[in-house]
């Protein structure tokens, strides 16, 4: 099998040109592709765990709580006690956090449009399904290869 063909390879190339895409809409606001999805998720669910917005970025705790460091020091996000469990906390917007993430909202739309340009409805729910199953078959490997 050719590189050109590598599903890894065709999936790192993309993931290098839509980072750049974003960084040039979203660098004038000094945040990254990384902190924007943490952001982006505490929009759609606010007044989560680090636990679950782990789980909601796909990205493990600790790697979390060090862009929750950089966004709270920047004054965007806040940690307040969790009151059904005191070993957690659960994160909310500051107020310039929320006109900033709102601000961001239309350039995030804006570089998820010329990605898709020229792709059908059909075609992005038939690419979404053959992202998912890609995923699905490398995460059950990881898995089997952890248990054995």
């Amino acid at each position: 099998m050719k590189l050109d063909q590598h599903v890894g390879f065709l999936l790192s190339k993309t993931l290098r040109q839509l980072n750049c895409l974003f960084n040039q809409e979203f660098s004038q606001h000094g945040i990254t592709s990384e902190q924007w999805s943490i952001l982006k998720r505490m929009h759609e669910q606010e007044g989560s765990s680090i636990k679950d917005l782990a789980l909601g970025v796909g990205k493990d705790q600790a790697n979390v709580t060090r862009i929750l460091d950089v966004l709270e020091k920047r004054g965007l996000v806040e940690r307040c006690a969790n009151p059904d469990d005191k070993r957690s906390s659960l994160l909310y917007f500051t107020e310039e956090g929320k006109k900033l993430t709102e601000t961001l909202v239309p350039a995030d739309a804006k570089v998820h449009q010329i990605a898709i340009d020229g792709l059908s409805e059909q075609q992005m729910e038939q690419f979404a399904q053959m992202l998912a199953a890609i995923n699905h078959n490398a995460q059950q490997y990881l898995t089997k290869s952890k248990s054995s």
